[in-house]
């Protein structure tokens, strides 16, 4: 029972952190003008010279990739308290979910959706905008109803 557990967990953040270290290492596609490209003729490469290497054309260029501080990458801190109030927030402007006590918590990316609802359909619209929300990858609905 507890190898099957750790099986999900590491298959659940294993793919989140290679994708998150991919994300920071690699560079940005360098923008190419199509038009320049295909009005041009291109010379036929001769198979005996190898390609010459790709310089800077000044000293001072700028890098491949530029950090945009306002864009959190997905699992990370800053993205999950996002993540939590936006999908807190549409449930709270949403008419349909009246009566409801329902509480967010966000990590890595998974979203845990607590509280209590007065029926399933009450559920089922907190889970759709926990699933709706950009970065997150798993949704685990713990909402519980009252007996009747």
């Amino acid at each position: 029972m507890n190898l099957s557990r750790f099986a999900i967990v590491f298959l659940a953040l294993v793919p989140t952190a290679l994708f998150i270290a991919a994300a920071e290492t690699a560079p940005d596609p360098t923008p190419q003008a199509p038009a320049q490209e295909s009005a041009a003729p291109r010379a036929p490469a001769k198979a005996s010279q190898p390609a010459p290497a790709a310089t800077p054309s000044a000293p001072d260029s700028a890098p491949l990739r530029t950090p945009l501080p306002n864009v959190a990458l997905p699992g990370s801190e800053r993205a999950d308290d996002a993540a939590t109030a936006e999908i807190l927030a549409a449930i709270h402007a949403d008419p349909g979910m009246a009566g409801s006590d329902v509480s967010v918590h966000t990590d890595n990316g998974v979203v845990t959706i607590t509280g209590i609802v007065r029926n399933r359909e009450q559920s089922a619209i907190a889970s759709a905008y926990a699933n709706r929300q950009l970065g997150v990858l798993r949704v685990d609905n713990q909402l519980s109803m009252p007996a009747q």
